[in-house]
């Protein structure tokens, strides 16, 4: 199945950036054996980008091997530098509305409920209600507060009559970029709040930074769409948004963007889309060093058993025999298996046992505390960090 236009703007011949024949589908997904994660799906990641708005997609994406349901784990908040920063974004969604207007709250995508439980608890009493929507969401139990509702659904214009009341906000964060066509989902937002000039906020990968830091761990099958300042600000458009600020979070990593819905006109500047370059050369080099210098001191560990960590260690090690184990500490992912490379997911207690000489760490945001917990574990490790000097950990 080949998406041959920009899915955002519509453009033809796209650059070739990156091929990989056959990847897993699901990297926040793992196995409950290693025969469950041997046998996982695979897919092909045939990334190209769109020379006119800076779009990256997977051409071959197949939306029909990636169903989303409470199988899916992808929980990031046992974090407390992701905790900090989802405290960041709730602030600024809140700052959007006066300080005297009643607020009715929505998230597309909501997964568990996390950021939906961090905004009501910071709106207080000026929040009337909060609906979340999302297929895979699981966690009934942990919504108490009355005013918060989720519906295992997506969120369209039929889905509107499910609101009390048209939403003066609307969040999507880490959802747009398992789209395979961008413009349609917020299309189908803008359907979805009716009449309402609610404020839109939208939280995704920022391509750009992937690119020009050459993050090969980061271009994976579940992220079928990958969006540039550009491609946002002309996706916002097209779906009848205004957009307002298009800007980096995360120490870079994200992009985070705010539309509002209505029948003004602006207009917007925005900044050249990148000039692409084909990253199979870079990506061979990429592995073949990561791979030296794991074999120069093992045994080594991934810290990151989500979809980085995941990458990482089918690229490095397909054959599972130089990592150790992958570690997180999000409870769900523990003692469960990487797919189709089999690799153990454990907790950091488990490192006591292991004693690894080299801990290798997905994300340079959490390095500081990733030390910390080793510090604590008595683990004296060697830590190299994807991303460090801006090239992914190569030196």
């Amino acid at each position: 199945m080949k998406r041959g236009n920009c899915p955002v703007c519509g453009a033809a011949i796209p650059v070739q950036l990156e091929y990989r024949a056959a990847v897993p589908v699901f990297l926040n997904r793992l196995g409950n054996t290693v025969g469950e994660a041997l046998a996982a799906s695979c897919g092909v990641l045939d990334i190209v980008g769109c020379r006119s708005c800076g779009f990256v997609w997977n051409r071959s994406f197949d939306p029909r091997l990636v169903p989303y349901d409470a199988e899916y784990e992808n929980d990031q908040t046992h974090s407390q530098a992701f905790r900090e920063h989802m405290q960041e974004m709730a602030a600024k969604v809140l700052a959007a509305i006066p300080s005297d207007e009643p607020i009715d709250f929505v998230e597309v995508g909501c997964g568990q409920g996390t950021f939906l439980a961090t905004f009501v608890a910071l709106a207080g009493s000026r929040l009337r209600n909060a609906v979340g929507f999302d297929p895979a969401f699981r966690s009934e139990h942990t919504i108490t507060d009355p005013r918060i509702r989720v519906h295992k659904e997506f969120f369209n214009a039929d889905t509107i009559a499910l609101l009390d009341a048209p939403p003066s906000l609307v969040v999507t964060r880490h959802t747009i970029e398992h789209v395979a066509d961008p413009g349609a989902f917020l299309s189908a937002i803008h359907a979805g709040l009716g009449r309402s000039r609610a404020h839109l906020f939208v939280e995704t990968p920022d391509v750009n930074w992937i690119l020009d830091r050459h993050e090969i761990e980061d271009l994976f099958y579940e992220h079928c769409s990958l969006l540039a300042p550009v491609s946002m600000t002309v996706a916002l458009a097209k779906a009848g948004f205004i957009p307002r600020k298009v800007e980096s979070v995360f120490n870079g990593q994200y992009l985070w963007a705010e539309a509002t819905a209505g029948d003004e006109t602006i207009s917007l500047t925005p900044p050249p889309p990148p000039l692409f370059e084909n990253l199979s050369g870079f990506a061979h080099q990429f592995v073949e060093n990561w791979r030296s210098q794991i074999i120069r001191a093992k045994p080594a560990v991934v810290w990151g058993g989500a979809a980085k960590g995941v990458t990482f260690a089918t690229l490095v090690d397909p054959d599972a025999t130089r990592i150790a184990a992958l570690v997180d500490i999000n409870p769900a992912k523990q003692n469960k298996f990487v797919p189709i490379t089999g690799h153990r997911v454990v907790g950091p207690e488990t490192l006591k046992s292991i004693r690894p000489k080299t801990v290798v760490v997905m994300n340079p945001n959490y390095r500081d505390e990733i030390a910390l917990e080793l510090a604590k574990l008595k683990v004296d490790a060697n830590i190299l960090v994807l991303g460090e000097n801006g090239r992914s950990g190569l030196h």
